[in-house]
């Protein structure tokens, strides 16, 4: 996952005793380090932090070709 990719991602509401999570949110990844395992993701005009477990990729963002 690279910035600027659109990625979905599901927000943990509930921790006790089981976990519960939103629908699948649709959003765009920000930031993403690979030994954090953690995604930054604006949606809805805010940034969000998100385990990299609850993100997926959707769709890969356009790339320039280095000639």
């Amino acid at each position: 996952m690279k910035p600027g990719d659109l990625v979905r991602f599901r927000e943990i509401t509930s921790h006790a005793p089981d976990v519960e999570y939103t629908d699948w949110k649709i959003g765009l990844l920000l930031q993403y380090y690979t030994w954090e395992k953690i995604a930054t993701i604006l949606y809805d005009q805010r940034e969000l932090r998100i385990a990299a477990r609850d993100v997926q990729m959707l769709c890969r963002a356009k790339r320039k070709i280095n000639d």
